[in-house]
């Protein structure tokens, strides 16, 4: 695979997992959604396995949009495609597995969300700061977690070994480097 070729694909798998968001489906739910095995979700996602001009065709199909739309990284995936009908239709036939639905696992723990969604991000790829990830979780997956738990729950990951962490100076807002020091955290790619 050249740069260019893994960069449009890491761009795909950032993509496929911004349409499972807005959806509100894990990994599981959304294989099942679409009829496709998770190991080809998780292809995608691990960016070993192309995301095909068919299989945007078919999301789209299931979720009002053109593929055409859902493969073009310079717009935006309408968070409308969370009303869908047949997203809807899918909530309702299977709101009693609890493991297809984000919101019924992260909301519960946010542990859950660091380890499930976060680390499979690639954004903690190198060490970053904690208003790093605090803004990073807000953008991306519109999630707000309070400074005090974001940190306890990176340090239970610490704890856990699937994340890693050390001191470093404090990196300001003006985008200086103070005297304190605090903890950065990355993926712990040893597993």
């Amino acid at each position: 695979m050249t740069n260019q070729t893994n960069t449009y694909s890491q761009q795909m798998a950032i993509r496929l997992r911004q349409i499972m968001n807005h959806l509100g489906l894990t990994v599981a739910g959304f294989a099942i959604f679409i009829d496709r095995e998770t190991s080809h979700i998780y292809g995608i996602l691990n960016v070993s396995r192309d995301f095909s001009d068919a299989l945007a065709e078919h999301i789209g199909k299931l979720t009002g949009i053109k593929g055409a739309t859902i493969k073009n990284i310079n717009t935006d995936i309408p968070s409308s495609i969370s009303k869908c009908d047949k997203i809807v239709e899918f909530r309702k036939s299977h709101k009693d597995n609890k493991e297809y639905f984000l919101n019924t696992k992260t909301d519960r723990s946010i542990d859950a969300f660091i380890s499930d969604i976060l680390v499979k991000a690639n954004f903690l790829k190198t060490p970053r700061y904690l208003s790093e990830i605090e803004e990073f979780i807000a953008s991306k997956y519109d999630k707000n977690f309070s400074k005090d738990k974001l940190s306890k729950a990176l340090r239970y990951a610490v704890s856990k070994e699937t994340l890693k962490s050390e001191k470093r100076t404090i990196k300001l807002q003006n985008g200086n480097f103070g005297k304190r020091l605090v903890d950065v955290y990355w993926i712990n790619i040893e597993e």
